[in-house]
């Protein structure tokens, strides 16, 4: 069990049962957890961690899978890569439950995730899947080490942001672009740029893309 302090009380984050996280997405809306039998699947081949809510039960959670896993979430990951599906590596799948959009929550919760998949991923690649849906929680996963590589449907599904954990920027000053400005940025993914910072403005979040 993993404690991550955040004063003034302590938030603890640890491995959830697989009906613990069949409890946190029961009533989630996410397409990434729908059908039941997929989210068990995705269970048997990852890992679920969670942060603690109200009365105890998780608040948020996500799981972590292998790339190579036979489900319908990681197939399409390494379909959009090119990669056979042999490929190793990790990612994390899109944050779940009632706290999942609270910072407070969210980002004690990354930390933990974003550690342990590095520990499993051994030096290979790392990817996270965000839900657009969910875009005002895009910046904690930025301060993860994750950059922005592209936007796209998984699996068909509703639109997501892919991240990938390591990417190094060229040296060059960044192009500052509004989250919402949707267009400019897919643009620039497809041109090989990443966001790698963000900062408020009074338009809302602005992205930093950077040559990789």
């Amino acid at each position: 069990m993993v404690q991550v302090c955040d004063p003034p009380r302590t938030r603890q984050v640890r491995r959830l049962s697989t009906e613990e996280f069949c409890q946190l997405v029961r009533g989630e809306v996410s397409c990434v957890y729908r059908p039941r039998s997929e989210v068990l699947r995705m269970l048997t081949v990852g890992e679920a961690w969670g942060t603690g809510g109200v009365r105890g039960a998780p608040g948020a959670g996500c799981i972590l899978l292998p790339m190579d896993a036979d489900v319908a979430a990681a197939a399409a990951l390494r379909s959009f890569l090119g990669w056979g599906c042999t490929a190793g590596g990790y990612f994390l799948t899109p944050a779940a439950g009632p706290d999942s959009r609270a910072a407070g929550t969210l980002a004690p919760l990354l930390a933990v995730a974003a550690a342990r998949q590095e520990q499993l991923a051994r030096g290979r690649v790392r990817w996270a899947v965000v839900e657009c849906a969910a875009e005002e929680v895009l910046p904690l996963y930025l301060r993860q080490g994750f950059a922005l590589r592209a936007i796209r449907p998984l699996d068909s599904l509703a639109p997501c942001f892919w991240l990938q954990a390591g990417c190094l920027g060229q040296n060059q000053p960044p192009v500052w672009v509004p989250l919402a400005d949707r267009v400019h940025i897919a643009i620039l993914l497809a041109r090989g740029y990443a966001a790698l910072e963000s900062r408020e403005s009074p338009q809302g979040t602005v992205l930093a893309l950077y040559p990789v």
